[in-house]
């Protein structure tokens, strides 16, 4: 496979990984007690509530950042926002962890972002 291929499915992976998040966020704002769950965090207070559906729309524009960077920049570019987008889920899990959360399962969406956004930014940056 050459590099013009490469960086075509690396781009298209970044894009496709922009829009996870900005699905996220989509869910998460409609629904962010359903969301705030799944990611290892009750909201059931309007604090908490506030706090999701903050996180939500950082998630869509994070996520809609990746994509018009995937979709308009240079795979170096595009790798170096996707690396920097790996630091939200990354904060995520400290979050979790400096506030006592033990359950694995609330861990394993935010690790799967991380190990997500570093694989394809490595795969950009590398190119």
């Amino acid at each position: 496979m050459d590099t013009v291929e490469l960086d075509t499915i690396a781009l298209w992976a970044a894009a496709a990984l922009g829009a996870a998040f900005v699905a996220l966020g989509v869910a998460a704002a409609v629904a962010p007690e359903r969301a705030s769950r799944a990611y290892g965090i009750l909201a059931t207070t309007p604090e908490t509530r506030a706090w999701a559906a903050a996180a939500a729309w950082r998630d869509i524009a994070a996520g809609a950042a990746v994509i018009a960077v995937a979709c308009t920049s240079p795979a170096l570019t595009a790798g170096l926002v996707v690396f920097a987008l790996a630091v939200i889920p990354l904060g995520d899990i400290v979050i979790l962890a400096r506030h006592g959360v033990r359950a694995p399962r609330a861990f394993l969406p935010h690790a799967a972002g991380v190990a997500a956004a570093c694989a394809v930014a490595a795969v950009l940056v590398a190119q």
